[in-house]
């Protein structure tokens, strides 16, 4: 088991013991567990999961939805600290769908490569969030 600290502007959204921490990064996403390599990475907008237990199901894990981030691992202890992290508490299905339209025509419309550039970021974190309001509804054992 390792330490997992899950940190972001608007304060701490997990501090726990973890077995697995499932990061999106440009290369893909990284499976980091006890003993991991020391490590620093950026993040990518997408799905943090985190495997309580080595037993635990798939169903079962949590997840949050991010915004970019950095990650730091030193074998123990794994930080991940961001500007952005939704819980899947604070998501809906209708609300991340209605922000994931918006942003589209956000890029659709955008007058300069600036606005493109955020609204793709916006565009990226709303899809992030609609796949959280979606794992949410997935039933558990």
């Amino acid at each position: 088991m390792m330490k997992f600290q899950l940190l972001s502007t608007s304060g701490t959204k997990y501090d726990d013991e973890a077995y697995e921490v499932l990061v999106p990064t440009r290369a893909g996403v990284v499976g980091i567990f006890d003993q991991h390599m020391p490590m620093i990475s950026a993040a990518q907008a997408g799905v943090l999961s985190v495997r309580k237990k080595s037993s635990d199901p798939d169903n079962a894990m949590e997840h949050f939805a991010i915004n970019g981030g950095l990650v730091e691992v030193d074998g123990k202890t794994v930080r991940f600290v961001a500007d952005d992290v939704t819980t899947t508490d604070e998501v809906s299905e209708q609300e991340a769908s209605a922000a994931l339209k918006r942003a589209e025509e956000l890029v659709k419309n955008a007058p300069n490569q600036i606005a493109l550039n955020e609204a793709h970021r916006l565009l990226h974190h709303s899809s992030a969030q609609l796949h959280l309001a979606r794992l949410k509804k997935r039933p558990h054992r």
